[in-house]
């Protein structure tokens, strides 16, 4: 993949099964956000084929989304983005639908009508995550949605997410660059600095984390060939 004479990702190949909760770890700038935006259909790949099932449809938690602005908004509303209706009122059904997700995320039906921008950073990435389970995706994808997160709501929201890979089968691809933070959770690993890094841990590392000790994970940059 290339912007103008830039090489930012290459040599790039996996696969993804239904149900499983994909960790994928790398530094800053590694292209782990483009390989994502490939994966959506948003940015077309210079080389290379992505291979979709067809008709599969996918949820997007980007890095930073409303959460630090002044824009008053209600959390129905924020939920409600994520409809495709073209009216400005909703359904019956959507109205239930956002009640639902708002459950699955451990929020009760009331807290639809708060305003968005009076929540907590924890707050507001559950509401966020229930955006992106709006139209029941088969695919979620998470683009380091926990930056602005204290370390302890982190806790809860990795909690959630396995939560939801383990109650509904929802396949989980989630973006990191904080290793300690998602190996228990995955049960696979895909690490990224330009290119794919296949030999920088052991192999139970890819395969099993159960028994995987949290580690510092560093790589140089790959030299453009």
């Amino acid at each position: 993949m290339q912007f103008g004479n830039t090489t930012v990702l290459s040599n790039i190949s996996l696969s993804v099964q239904k149900g499983e909760y994909i960790g994928l770890i790398g530094p800053n700038g590694a292209g782990k956000s483009t390989l994502l935006q490939i994966i959506l259909g948003n940015i077309p790949p210079t080389t290379g084929v992505v291979i979709r099932k067809k008709n599969i449809s996918f949820g997007y938690v980007p890095q930073d989304y409303f959460l630090h602005t002044n824009f008053s908004i209600s959390v129905e509303e924020v939920i409600g983005m994520a409809s495709t209706s073209l009216f400005l009122w909703k359904t019956k059904h959507e109205k239930k639908r956002c009640t639902e997700v708002l459950q699955m995320v451990g929020l009760d039906k009331e807290f639809g009508k708060r305003n968005f921008q009076d929540l907590s950073g924890g707050q507001k990435q559950r509401v966020i995550i229930a955006r992106s389970l709006f139209n029941t995706p088969d695919v979620l994808l998470f683009d380091e949605p926990l930056s602005g997160v204290d370390f302890a709501t982190k806790i809860q929201i990795y909690e959630l997410l396995a939560d939801l890979n383990t109650q509904y089968s929802t396949t989980i691809i989630f973006v990191s660059h904080e290793i300690e933070s998602v190996i228990s959770k995955c049960n696979k690993i895909f690490c990224i600095n330009k290119t794919m890094h296949n030999g920088c841990h052991p192999m139970e590392f890819s395969q099993n984390t159960e028994s995987i000790t949290p580690i510092h994970h560093h790589h140089s940059l790959t030299k453009k060939a």
